[in-house]
């Protein structure tokens, strides 16, 4: 080997390990960006003189409530454990959230308009994510039915925006390529027992091309695995948000956006037979946005630097 090749080896060896540092920086930079726009939008805090936080309350006192919230409060226990802040106090919503809150609270989702409430992924972690981690056998595209698909039980209420009852009432048995029924009857509503079908298992609800997601007490649980699917969704523009940051999904490029009164429906089915590449377009996004949440160790991460900055803001308004 002459010295003359031996120095363009090792000059291209610096080359390339110099564009590969390069690109190596550049994505831990994005990623870092990334992660901080995340914590912010999960925080979402508008500190002023208006925020509330006089129902904080102890881990303990939190744990009284285990029986009926053990889905809440184990893994929100683990967390400020793995924190180091278990002995601090805090303000907590368990269950579902709808309506606008504007106490700087912890809960598992906000009404979109919420100012102050935290986000925290690990509450009710499984029902919403299980889906998502695990993801269900799916099929091609194009080997799915060219039909609306949708089940659902009778969670939410009549008053809320694009609800449940409004899209049953108007297309149960009112086209064959709109299937859309109850899987069940809870909360007592037993006078839409009719429009009952039955439940199905998520493999079988993947054999539609149009899939629907519908807010039910909030967010619709298994819209995280819908987006991940090779199925097209169709709903309407969120009114809850959650870890999955749901007002951050796109229109129409994500999702076929529906009316809220769902008056639409047919003529997005229309729409999106006519438009099949449009349609495998807005999968291929909505698989792409789902895909930022894969890396469970990134997650939990997040989800840490959520919980320490909350903590964070609770005590600079207390020493005010």
């Amino acid at each position: 080997m002459n010295i003359t090749f031996l120095l363009i080896l090792i000059i291209t060896m610096l080359i390339i390990v110099f564009l590969f540092t390069k690109m190596v920086y550049k994505k831990n930079n994005y990623n870092n960006n990334d992660v901080e726009q995340r914590v912010n939008y999960y925080l979402s805090t508008h500190l002023n003189d208006n925020i509330k936080t006089d129902k904080k309350i102890t881990l303990d006192e939190l744990k009284l409530n285990r029986d009926s919230t053990e889905i809440y409060v184990s893994p929100f226990e683990e967390l400020l454990i793995k924190t180091n802040n278990e002995n601090k106090t805090f303000n907590i919503i368990l269950g579902d959230v709808r309506k606008p809150n504007y106490n700087l609270e912890l809960c598992k989702t906000r009404n979109v308009i919420s100012r102050n409430s935290v986000i925290l992924r690990c509450l009710n972690l499984n029902r919403h994510w299980n889906n998502y981690y695990n993801r269900p056998k799916d099929i091609p595209y194009d080997k799915k039915e060219n039909k609306i698909f949708w089940r659902g039980t009778t969670t939410g209420s009549k008053d809320n925006p694009a609800n449940r009852f409004t899209l049953i009432e108007k297309w149960f048995n009112k086209n064959k390529n709109i299937d859309i029924g109850l899987s069940g009857i809870c909360h007592g509503k037993d006078d839409y027992n009719k429009y009952v079908k039955g439940s199905i298992n998520t493999t079988k609800f993947l054999k539609y091309k149009y899939i629907l997601s519908i807010e039910g007490n909030d967010k619709d649980s298994g819209i995280n695995w819908k987006l991940n699917s090779n199925s097209l969704v169709l709903m309407a523009k969120p009114n809850v948000v959650s870890w999955l940051m749901e007002d951050k999904l796109i229109p129409d490029f994500h999702y076929v956006l529906l009316k809220d009164d769902f008056s639409d429906l047919e003529e997005k089915l229309e729409w999106c037979n006519n438009n099949q590449d449009k349609c495998k377009e807005m999968i291929k996004n909505a698989n792409k946005y789902m895909s930022q949440f894969s890396d469970i160790t990134k997650e939990e991460e997040i989800e840490i630097k959520v919980i320490n900055k909350y903590f964070e803001i609770l005590n600079n308004i207390e020493n005010k």
